[in-house]
């Protein structure tokens, strides 16, 4: 697996980033996707493709200590409209702690489609990789002993639906948290949350980390499955 190490010296030096990791809620956890696979070429796009000084040279995944249930039947999709979100009863995922919370450090410009802006499909990828983690902390959590080892434990994680609402243009470089969050489970089927934010630069306070507002760049909702081990 890859080491956390490297990338917790890295991360202290950003305030914000500092700060998820003092987090006494959150252990940092190795990102398996970051240990490429050279006999089947597995994890070949983040460990190498999305591993360079130009596109994503760090990256540290934070996980939950304590991995709440979720709720055991299909929740509702995300709102169609801003009206149909203000007149949700439910608590946002920005309301809620996540499971999984990754930070990136996005380089540039090999991830940008316009300038300065990390192309929309890169955003999605990263998005789900958060969303794969956060599916393979509950699968742990309810059933630690398994067949698959600790470095396959994404193996038989699919997804099978991806719902990415672009609010604004994510920057780069800059560094990039996702968090993501389990909704809901039905048997191996997973709904799961997520949320793109970046600081925004032009807010009050300047260059103080405290006054920066953080901004929802991107939202999104997923349906995955779990595939039996005799099926893959």
């Amino acid at each position: 697996m890859a080491e956390t190490g490297p990338a917790i010296d890295h991360f202290r030096s950003n305030q914000w980033a500092n700060n998820l990791l003092s987090s006494e809620d959150y252990t940092p956890v190795p990102t398996d996707s970051r240990r490429f696979n050279p006999s089947i070429g597995e994890n070949g796009f983040f460990a190498n493709t999305l591993a360079t000084p130009t596109t994503i040279p760090h990256v540290l995944t934070l996980q939950r200590r304590h991995i709440a249930s979720p709720q055991s039947e299909p929740p509702t999709w995300l709102p169609a409209t801003k009206q149909d979100a203000a007149a949700s009863a439910k608590p946002t995922l920005s309301a809620t702690p996540a499971d999984i919370i990754m930070i990136y450090d996005i380089g540039s410009p090999d991830l940008s489609g316009h300038r300065s802006t990390v192309h929309g499909g890169v955003v999605a990828a990263l998005i789900d990789e958060a969303m794969s983690l956060a599916v393979a902390a509950h699968t742990s959590a309810s059933a630690p002993q398994t067949s698959l080892s600790d470095d396959d434990r994404r193996g038989n994680m699919f997804t099978m639906q991806l719902d990415v609402r672009y609010r604004k243009r994510v920057n780069n470089p800059a560094l990039l948290v996702v968090r993501s969050k389990v909704i809901a489970r039905v048997g191996r089927k997973f709904w799961v949350r997520a949320q793109a934010l970046q600081e925004d630069e032009q807010s009050a306070g300047g260059h103080l980390e405290w006054a920066k507002r953080k901004v929802v760049k991107v939202d999104a909702m997923a349906f995955w499955l779990v595939m039996p081990d005799q099926k893959l």
